[in-house]
């Protein structure tokens, strides 16, 4: 990693102190006043060891960061949720006595296309 100036860290974190939304460029500029080494930094590299470094542990001291990622379940889950929608559909199929039971339900097929469906996103 880059050298880091230790006085030009702590007045980096003085500066965002008192005026968190300052410019990369103003802060730049403070800073080439203050502290002779910053002057050899170009403007991103100041950036990149000083101010950025700064927010990011304000960020995770405040408990930010990254996030977990989200944990899809697991494929047998999935599978057994895709097994419930079919097998209600089976269910009421068996259970239409009469042709226009069998058309109804026909008619309401959608609703078992989006429960699958659903069922295989989660």
């Amino acid at each position: 990693m880059a050298d880091v100036d230790p006085k030009l860290m702590t007045f980096v974190e003085a500066e965002l102190e008192k005026t968190p939304d300052i410019s990369t460029n103003e802060l730049f500029e403070k800073a080439k006043k203050k502290h002779p080494g910053a002057k050899e930094l170009t403007v991103r590299q100041f950036h990149a060891r000083y101010p950025l470094q700064v927010k990011r542990k304000l960020s995770l001291a405040k408990g930010g960061g990254r996030r977990k990622p989200r944990r899809r379940p697991r494929r047998a889950a999935r599978r057994e949720s895709v097994r419930e929608a079919l097998m209600r559909f089976a269910s009421d199929l068996s259970a239409a006595e009469e042709r226009k039971d069998l058309v109804k339900l026909m008619s309401e097929i959608d609703r078992y296309v989006d429960d699958v469906l659903e069922a295989a996103k989660r």
